[in-house]
């Protein structure tokens, strides 16, 4: 009698869909923190421009405006002229970071000065799917990422 080498067909067959069902799985709960991520790293775009916005004000020793449209999901960093633009930064679709919103409170613009200080207290939203983070900016120029306190997923 011949001994049994190897594996049935039946067997590799099982073996792949046990694997199909483990990665399956797997990606699917990786999708959410890929879009964590995103608004994490927009969110970190977002305050190394305020910084960089500051940095230019004090340097060119003139206010510097950033200006938001929330409808395209972008941002303008320019002169107080509006003669040069020194950042245009989109968020949404077709970028890195494909947010569903980036909301601005309580105007879409605000400016800093060459002392740091801005017009007013300032509180960018940035969503994909209900996860939300805000970057707030103080009258007093400080800049910090904070998680969002609003309703919805944190």
């Amino acid at each position: 009698m011949r001994s049994a080498h190897g594996f049935t067909l039946v067997e590799i067959m099982i073996v792949l869909a046990l694997l199909g069902i483990i990665s399956a799985l797997g990606i699917w709960q990786m999708v959410p923190a890929l879009e964590h991520e995103k608004v994490r790293g927009a969110a970190g775009i977002l305050i190394a421009d305020l910084q960089y916005a500051q940095m230019i004000s004090a340097r060119q020793r003139q206010p510097v405006a950033v200006i938001v449209n929330p409808s395209l999901k972008m941002y303008i960093i320019r002169d107080r002229a509006g003669t040069t633009v020194y950042r245009e930064r989109f968020l949404g679709e077709d970028s890195d970071y494909d947010l569903d919103a980036l909301l601005v409170t309580p105007e879409t613009s605000v400016e800093l000065f060459p002392n740091g200080t801005a017009t007013e207290a300032t509180t960018f939203t940035l969503d994909i799917g209900g996860y939300k983070r805000q970057v707030r900016l103080s009258r007093a120029g400080q800049i910090r990422m904070l998680a969002y306190t609003g309703g919805g997923k944190k």
